[in-house]
């Protein structure tokens, strides 16, 4: 079985793109449970070598689907179920919720220490109040 999980992710369905390309999204991955996997056939590299890096594909392959992303600095392809990509997809969601809330604080922060007025520039383009 796990023979043919590896042989037939070429013909997996592009779902999403981890545009980071990030050892991030690998240790989601890992995290979530997915197995990074090596080629170890000629079969299994050209495979490897025809997907595309970074992107996260799924498959239903004998009625289960499987989810498989490339990362090309480590060599392996990440191989999960369904089970695996919900936890995954909760982690993705956890992480840009985190980013938004660090984003609107740093702006909270900025508005509230008015930093603008620390730079050496503050002030050289205002019209004198006389």
């Amino acid at each position: 079985m796990k023979k043919l999980l590896f042989l037939t992710i070429p013909a997996l369905v592009l779902v999403s793109c981890a545009g980071l390309g990030s050892s991030n999204t690998e240790r989601m991955l890992a995290a979530s449970g997915f197995q990074p996997k090596t080629p170890k056939t000629q079969k299994q590299t050209e495979i490897y070598d025809a997907m595309e890096p970074y992107k996260l594909y799924h498959k239903e392959i004998d009625g289960e689907m499987v989810y498989a992303y490339k990362d090309p600095e480590q060599g392996v392809v990440y191989v999960g179920g369904p089970k695996e990509n919900e936890q995954y997809q909760k982690y993705a969601v956890e992480q840009q919720i985190a980013q938004d809330q660090r984003v609107a604080a740093e702006m909270q922060m900025d508005a509230a220490y008015a930093w603008g007025s620390w730079s050496p520039y503050a002030g050289a383009y205002r019209r004198p109040y006389y």
